[in-house]
């Protein structure tokens, strides 16, 4: 039976991520196994067919043993396994791979739109998105376009409605969303959360 991590960035904090993430990856019919980042307990590499990398409280520039930890293993991870993160994980992740990340003058709490780009529609994980479809958003940093250095490794996928990237693919196994895809919202926003799992557990 597929096997999947989540890599856990709230801590002792309350969420509802969890619970939510541990739904969709058990209509999957896929083991599910939690790791408490922030206590400092990480998966195993190749332990696992796929990771996921929620979002937290935290920020993405935090001192902290468990931020320089998570940086180091996404890129580890995602050299021959699909990872999948969301807000401070998809921050951590654009840092990881060389994006900028940088703190918001407002945050951005609440529904937004998404516009998709042309790479977004044709991208497996998204090609359910329409232009304007509803997503949740509660973060005080954004991520930017990548430099031209490492353009040509990374798509973004999706922007948000305030200009920054919503939705970005870093290589064939790293993909991530600023918002939360797990939320039950109208709009198609959860299939990208969907299609990663259906293609983790499908590669198993």
């Amino acid at each position: 039976m597929p096997a999947i991590a989540i890599v856990n960035l709230h801590g002792a904090a309350p969420n509802t991520a969890i619970g939510a993430l541990s739904s969709h990856i058990a209509a999957t019919r896929a083991d599910v196994e939690i790791f408490d980042a922030c206590d400092g307990k990480f998966p195993r590499p190749r332990r696992f067919d796929a990771y996921i990398i929620t979002s937290g409280p935290g920020f993405p520039n935090a001192k902290a043993p468990w931020r320089v930890r998570v940086q180091a293993a996404v890129t580890q991870w995602s050299a021959s396994k699909p990872v999948f993160a969301i807000g401070l994980g998809f921050e951590l992740m654009a840092a990881a791979y060389g994006w900028p990340v940088r703190p918001m003058t407002e945050p951005r709490e609440g529904v937004f739109p998404l516009t998709p780009t042309p790479a977004g529609w044709s991208d497996p994980f998204m090609k359910d998105l329409e232009q304007a479809t509803p997503v949740l958003e509660n973060r005080h940093w954004a991520v930017l376009p990548p430099p031209a250095a490492v353009r040509s490794a990374a798509v973004v996928l999706a922007y948000s409605s305030a200009g920054d990237v919503a939705v970005a693919r870093f290589n064939k196994y790293a993909v991530g969303t600023i918002f939360h895809p797990e939320a039950s919202l109208e709009g198609a926003a959860s299939t990208i959360l969907a299609r990663f799992l259906m293609a983790a557990t499908d590669a198993a």
